[in-house]
């Protein structure tokens, strides 16, 4: 080859590779515009479902115990305080920051980063799924449920104290889908760390550790995660032994445990929860439970007839989603889920989960049927009736009842506190003490409002004549600086 040839190679190859480049960098950022309107369309479709005050109405444990602490203490003091037993650092370093902003502005504050943390969970599905899910419509339709779930918009919807449970679905994507790379197991380190010291329920999805180790060609760096979460598993298991005291909000009744299965995670799933009320008052509650038997009964039957791999998953996602409804609830006490022979929604946090699950089992086994009926990839006729059902889940439940729907306005409880706090320390009248504010050794304690603190109301609100349970006693001198 003359030397001219070479010079010519040279500058092609050159060429070449400066156009791979730039188709390379092209990509990422079409990728990253995608994700950004992603995020940004599903946190405002959060804070705009149900009654749309998410961002005017501060719920109960958000503004009663994080917020109340953030104002008192520094993050490092407060990372390390359990509520309800166990560590929540993702809801101390949300909230944190709305310490240092207008006190008008918590609210939003408080639904926004509650929002924002749940869009980008969805898109940790998104990436993690591509290694498991086959068709583009069923990833799609598995990263959608987690911002718009049709059952989170009663309790679940743009709050702190919820976010823990979307963190354990993040982190059983990122296990089950082992990453290959160190750049992809410390992502999944972080996020299967940050789901563990946030809620030890967490452990339930180490299952899904093993299957993603074990399909993984680099079995010794697929282990960096789990281990990782074993050892915040371990952190929190310390947290609960030495620092926390046992709680229970009721007896168990192990035999009521299927019974709310059945009603209140196989059948919404099918129906949603709007649904649910007009089939119990017209059948009765037996008809309701062999109805999400039925479900489950089907779903199984599906699972059995696909192949071995989607087995595998499918059954181990039906699993956990059994777990993290017999556990947590098991723990709690199963008073509340049903009033008699009532069927209300009461208690849908612990629903969110398991109902994620179930559908993660369903949309496997039908992106394997569909793959098998048109290999192209398209949605056909399975994925476009799966998308259709959840459709009309969400339309139908879009504008349902929510438990902040009757919430005290922020916004109105702040200026009245405003106008309130106008007088000098010790005329701002009788100020409500909050049951649950403070962290007190092993136990929750009321804050007690100083002579120039006041009390601002949260939702719920209390019964008539009883002292609320969750409440933010602020410092006059706070309110005053508002202009």
């Amino acid at each position: 080859m003359t030397a001219r040839q070479e010079e010519l190679s040279s500058s092609a190859k050159d060429t070449t590779g400066c156009a791979g480049q730039t188709r390379d960098f092209r990509h990422r950022l079409r990728v990253v515009l995608y994700c950004a309107c992603w995020v940004v369309a599903t946190t405002y479709l959060q804070l705009a479902r149900g009654s749309g005050r998410a961002a005017d109405v501060i719920w109960a444990e958000d503004g009663g115990v994080f917020f109340n602490q953030a104002i008192r203490h520094p993050l490092w003091h407060n990372i390390f305080v359990p509520h309800a037993g166990y560590l929540q650092v993702i809801a101390r370093v949300a909230v944190q920051p709305a310490a240092h902003l207008p006190l008008s502005w918590v609210a939003w504050w408080l639904a926004g980063i509650a929002a924002l943390t749940v869009a980008f969970v969805s898109l940790v599905v998104w990436f993690a799924s591509v290694r498991v899910v086959r068709s583009w419509w069923a990833r799609a339709l598995l990263t959608a449920l987690v911002p718009l779930l049709p059952q989170a918009g009663f309790e679940v919807n743009a709050t702190v104290c919820n976010l823990h449970w979307y963190l354990a679905y993040a982190a059983f994507w990122v296990l089950l889908a082992a990453s290959n790379s160190w750049r992809g197991q410390l992502g999944a380190l972080f996020v299967v760390a940050l789901a563990a010291l946030s809620d030890p329920l967490t452990a339930l999805v180490l299952p899904a550790a093993v299957v993603g180790v074990l399909r993984s060609p680099r079995r010794r760096l697929a282990l960096i995660a789990p281990v990782g979460m074993i050892v915040a598993l371990a952190s929190q298991a310390w947290v609960h032994l030495t620092r926390t005291v046992p709680y229970r909000a009721s007896p168990t009744d192990f035999a009521e445990l299927p019974r709310i299965y059945a009603a209140r995670v196989a059948l919404p799933s099918a129906t949603g929860d709007r649904l649910l009320g007009p089939i119990h008052e017209r059948l009765g509650m037996p008809v309701v439970v062999l109805a999400g038997a039925l479900v489950c009964a089907a779903l199984i039957a599906l699972v059995l007839n696909a192949d071995r791999k989607t087995r595998l998953v499918a059954f181990l996602s039906l699993a956990v989603s059994v777990a993290f409804l017999f556990v947590p609830v098991g723990l709690r006490g199963t008073a509340g889920f049903f009033d008699g022979n009532e069927l209300g929604l009461a208690g849908s946090r612990y629903t969110i989960v398991p109902i994620l699950m179930l559908w993660t089992a369903m949309v496997m086994v039908l992106d394997r049927l569909a793959d098998r009926a048109l290999p192209t990839g398209a949605p056909g006729l399975i994925g476009t009736t799966t998308v259709a059902v959840l459709a009309v889940q969400l339309i139908t439940d879009w504008g349902g009842p929510t438990v902040r729907a009757n919430g005290p306005s922020w916004q109105a409880e702040v200026r009245a506190a405003q106008v309130n706090c106008q007088g000098p320390p010790g005329s701002h009248g009788f100020q409500e003490t909050a049951v649950v504010a403070e962290a007190h050794g092993k136990t929750s304690a009321p804050i007690v409002p100083a002579p120039d603190d006041i009390t601002i109301s949260l939702s719920p609100l209390p019964p008539a004549g009883a002292s609320p349970l969750f409440a933010v006693v602020v410092p006059c001198a706070k309110l005053r600086d508002i202009r």
